[in-house]
């Protein structure tokens, strides 16, 4: 529908004397498997493993590409910090292999609610929530300290739950890291935790845009908001005007909006290719701050792929004809 010759490319299959990658090519008449030359433009929604470098390198050097990748959580909480989006950054802090105990400890007690994640991103996988409950104890010495994550609830002294917590890290410590952070109580009116997502993509003329924002809620009883684990979407303008006037609905939605583009242009400016998407995540407490999540490099498009797909081939149409305004494409294609 917009002109654009559309090959999915088969990164296992390619033959380097010839010039031609295995793919699939769109036609009026269903996909078309077949040997294809490199297109004008490539787009790479996956990370250049081990066992294709060399496909990798091919192809950047032959070809303008787009290629989406995303920031550990850590590495995007430094980001947060090293300049003006520091009022957003959410108090965090790595897990060392070495202080575990330590570490979770000081945080828990510190902030009273807290949050242990991986740092790299698995879709609400692994996630696990501390608090405080209430009358929990002196310095949180006695009884009244809660963990849930997807396995269950626990409840016990400070002592108990931190050796919960160790004891489901610290053998993955020795190959993913973990970090743990202060919790943002964000949730809707009938209590249910909720969090903001802002996807946002570049149009065909280089430009950040939002494709969709929208409001994300957990299941009620639950924190995760994530769709994989039973979350639910909703509009984000209902979501903003419960127990706010329009005008005041309208001025935080605008301030949403221009924090995830920020957003996006700085964590674009931290990669060697153009970035051609992210997802926002944001959470809004109960004294209306916002506060950055994280921003996903593959974020789930299922009631928005249609839009999602126009903005991507839009974006890529550009970039081949040389017109997207983007400087890092032109020189790669120098390069």
């Amino acid at each position: 529908m917009q002109g654009a010759d559309l090959v999915l490319l088969d990164r296992s299959s390619w033959d380097r004397q010839r010039g031609v990658i295995a793919g699939e090519r769109w036609t009026p008449a269903g996909w078309r498997s077949g040997w294809f030359s490199l297109p004008d433009v490539v787009v790479m929604k996956s990370g250049a493993d081990d066992d294709w470098q060399e496909l990798d390198g091919w192809i950047r050097r032959n070809r303008p590409v787009i290629a989406d990748s995303g920031l550990d959580k850590l590495a995007f909480h430094d980001l947060l910090c090293g300049g003006s989006l520091l009022p957003y950054a959410i108090p965090t802090i790595g897990i060392p292999s070495d202080a575990i105990d330590a570490t979770l400890t000081a945080a828990f007690l510190e902030h009273g609610g807290a949050v242990v994640k991986p740092v790299d991103g698995r879709r609400g996988f692994g996630i696990q929530f501390i608090h405080r409950e209430t009358g929990g104890g002196e310095a949180g010495s006695g009884q009244g300290w809660l963990l849930q994550h997807a396995g269950g609830t626990i409840r016990g002294t400070l002592g108990e739950v931190v050796g919960h917590v160790r004891a489901r890290i610290a053998g993955r410590l020795r190959y993913r890291r973990y970090l743990v952070q202060r919790f943002i109580r964000s949730a809707a009116v009938d209590g249910r935790s909720a969090d903001l997502r802002v996807h946002v993509q570049r149009r065909a003329d280089g430009e950040w845009g939002v494709t969709r924002a929208y409001v994300r809620l957990a299941e009620a009883g639950r924190f995760l908001t994530n769709i994989s684990q039973g979350g639910y979407q909703g509009p984000i303008d209902g979501f903003l005007a419960v127990r706010r006037s329009a005008a005041e609905a309208e001025e935080l939605g605008n301030r949403i909006v221009a924090l995830a583009m920020e957003i996006a242009r700085q964590v674009d400016a931290t990669k060697p290719l153009p970035l051609s998407e992210l997802g926002i995540d944001l959470a809004l407490d109960e004294e209306g701050r916002l506060w950055a999540i994280e921003a996903n490099a593959f974020p789930q498009s299922s009631l928005h792929e249609h839009a999602r797909a126009e903005h991507m081939i839009g974006y890529a149409m550009a970039v081949a004809r040389g017109t997207a305004g983007h400087e890092r494409v032109a020189a790669d294609r120098a390069r």
